[in-house]
């Protein structure tokens, strides 16, 4: 039954149109919401403190395979795309709640080397494990929920204005090639599969962005997908330079072996974890004159009045592509 939905989900909606559908009939409540469905996270307010939720999943056959991983590179993977999504919003995580269904090829060793590769994150984080649920299923499925605060403000996907710069931090497309090389039976080598295993949050950045970014997203689902996002949440258009993406220098050498081009693994492939941000011109200059972090920071575009979305590639304007969607087809899927 599950198959059969899927496909119909994969005829009719794409992920986010499905997500407006079946919402759209719940109100808000609680007057201290700040933002309730639409952003890396729900935000409320208690007291003088902002604190933040997300939740995500990951699916085996989907989202790992246990041949490419272990079991605590999964974990760490795992718990990061959380940890990336509250750093989106210029938060810092507090704790953690896991629920996992095991199938019947999973065993109480595995999972304790999963919750090994999370124990780091929670260290380096201080991220308190809470609780959670484990079931039995067909499918080994792992999700996660956490909170996290910020003391004073949060940035959201909207927020843009026309004329702000896009930015991003680090570089971007280098997950997507490790796991199209991985798909197609080469191993990648160490530092772009470790992009792909084990991803960085960037949560020191995040907060320090706070003081300067209109808005934010981190990079879960391409560049393309987030830039989108934010144009969209803006009401604003966007225009990204495709020659200006920086991509990691070691996967240019393997661009031959992919099914993909470099540019559309870092469009289109997703699970970099990197923030995509807006700025206007003026604090663009300060942000980089006081920027205390080693993370590069790169300038790929702007948001524009006409809400289209395109790309400048090698001098000539296309359509912007889609991002990733998680009930469509997807180029690393």
């Amino acid at each position: 039954m599950y198959h059969v939905w899927r496909v119909l989900c994969l005829k009719i909606v794409n992920e986010f149109n499905l997500i407006d559908h079946i919402t759209r009939d719940f109100p808000l409540f609680q007057s201290n919401i700040v933002k309730g469905i639409g952003d890396d996270c729900a935000v409320w307010r208690e007291g003088d403190q902002l604190r933040v939720l997300t939740t995500d999943s990951m699916v085996e056959g989907d989202h790992f395979l246990k041949d490419w991983f272990t079991p605590e590179q999964i974990g760490h993977r795992f718990l990061m795309s959380n940890v990336s999504d509250v750093a989106s919003m210029g938060a810092t995580p507090t704790f953690l709640y896991i629920s996992l269904v095991l199938d019947d090829a999973t065993d109480s060793e595995w999972v304790a080397r999963l919750y090994a590769g999370m124990r780091p994150i929670c260290q380096k984080h201080h991220i308190s494990l809470m609780g959670g649920n484990i079931t039995h299923g067909q499918t080994l499925s792992l999700t996660a929920t956490l909170l996290g605060e910020s003391p004073n403000k949060v940035v959201y996907r909207g927020g843009a204005s026309v004329g702000d710069i896009v930015m991003v931090t680090g570089d971007v497309g280098s997950a997507c090639v490790a796991r199209l090389l991985l798909k197609n039976g080469k191993q990648p080598p160490d530092e772009l599969f470790e992009r792909l295993a084990r991803p960085t949050a960037r949560v020191a950045e995040g907060v320090f962005l706070k003081d300067f970014a209109s808005s934010m997203i981190d990079i879960s689902d391409g560049v393309a997908s987030e830039a989108r996002h934010l144009a969209m949440s803006s009401q604003c258009g966007v225009t990204i330079n495709a020659d200006t993406i920086p991509l990691h220098p070691a996967s240019i050498a393997y661009e031959g072996l992919l099914s993909a081009s470099l540019i559309e693994c870092a469009l289109r492939g997703g699970e970099d974890y990197e923030l995509m941000f807006t700025v206007s011109e003026v604090n663009s200059e300060r942000l980089q004159s006081e920027w205390p972090f080693e993370t590069p920071l790169t300038a790929i575009g702007t948001m524009t009045l006409t809400q289209e979305y395109y790309l400048i590639q090698s001098g000539q304007t296309i359509p912007l592509p889609r991002g990733f969607d998680h009930l469509s087809e997807n180029i690393n899927l």
